[in-house]
C-alpha cells in the first residue's frame, strides 16, 4: 500500500474532512489504492461483499446479469462512492462492478473499519447516509422515467445529463469524452440500441451534435429537445 496515495484521496475527498486524525488513521491502515485495467472486474455477484469503493481515476459501470444481458444499473465517475451495499447489511454481492477505462484507480476501503468509524462519527455516518439517499433517489428517477416516459424522451435527457455531469465548454459548445456504446445508454435509458442510434442520428441530421465511439459534440446543449 502506498501511504502517500491513501493520504491524498482521504485529504481530497469532503467525506473524510470530519473525521479525527485517529479515525483517518484507522481508515488508511485498512484501505488500499488499486489499480485496474479496461473490462477487468471489480468485484462480482456471490463475492464476499466487505469492501467500499471511491473511484479516483478512469469510469466504472455497476451492472446485473438479467434475461442473458447486463442491466447497467449506475456509471460511477470520479470521486463517486460505491459498493456500498455491505454498509446496508449486504454480506455478498449481488451485482457486478468492471472497468470502462484503459486505467481505473480505486480507493478500497475495508468494510468494517468504515462501519466502526460510521457508529463513532455521527458526521460520518450522516454524510455516507446522504449519498446513501442520493443513490436511493436516482434509482426511484430512473424507474419513474421508465414507467411514465417514451424511450426518445429518456434517451435525450439521459444525453442532457450527461452534458451537464461530464462536458467540457469549447466556445459555445459542450465536449463530451465517453467510453459507452450505444447499448451502453440503451441499458442505462431502458430503450433498445436500434432506438439511441435513431435518436442520435436524428440529432446529428439536425445539426444539434456530433457523435462518434469516443465522444458527443453538443452545438447547444440546450438546443436538446427535452420536456421542460
Amino acid at each position: 500500500m502506498d501511504t502517500r496515495t491513501t493520504l491524498a484521496v482521504l485529504d481530497n475527498s469532503a467525506l473524510f474532512a470530519v473525521l479525527s486524525p485517529e479515525e483517518r488513521t484507522m481508515i488508511q491502515h485498512n484501505s488500499a489504492v488499486v489499480n485496474y485495467s479496461k473490462h477487468q472486474v471489480l468485484y462480482k455477484p456471490g463475492q464476499t461483499a466487505d469492501k467500499v469503493y471511491i473511484l479516483t481515476k478512469g469510469i466504472v459501470k455497476v451492472a446485473v446479469h438479467a434475461e442473458k444481458k447486463d442491466i447497467i444499473k449506475y456509471v460511477v465517475r470520479p470521486g463517486n462512492l460505491f459498493g456500498e451495499s455491505c454498509l446496508t447489511g449486504d454480506t455478498q454481492r449481488r451485482d457486478f462492478a468492471y472497468a470502462m477505462d484503459e486505467q481505473i484507480e480505486v480507493f478500497e476501503m475495508h468494510a468494517p473499519t468504515v462501519l466502526a468509524v460510521m457508529r463513532s462519527n455521527f458526521a460520518f455516518a450522516q454524510s455516507l447516509l446522504h449519498f446513501l439517499g442520493e443513490r436511493l433517489r436516482y434509482t426511484e428517477t430512473q424507474l419513474e422515467n421508465v414507467v411514465l416516459k417514451d424511450s426518445k424522451s429518456r434517451i435525450l435527457e439521459f444525453l442532457h445529463q450527461m452534458g451537464i455531469e461530464m462536458g467540457r465548454k469549447v466556445g459555445l459548445e459542450t465536449l463530451v469524452k465517453h467510453n459507452m456504446t450505444h447499448q451502453d445508454i440503451a441499458d442505462l435509458t431502458g430503450t433498445s440500441r436500434q432506438m439511441v442510434t435513431a435518436v442520435l442520428n436524428q440529432l446529428k441530421r439536425s445539426n444539434i451534435l456530433y457523435f462518434n465511439r469516443k465522444k458527443i459534440l453538443f452545438r447547444d446543449l440546450n438546443a436538446l429537445p427535452i420536456a421542460v
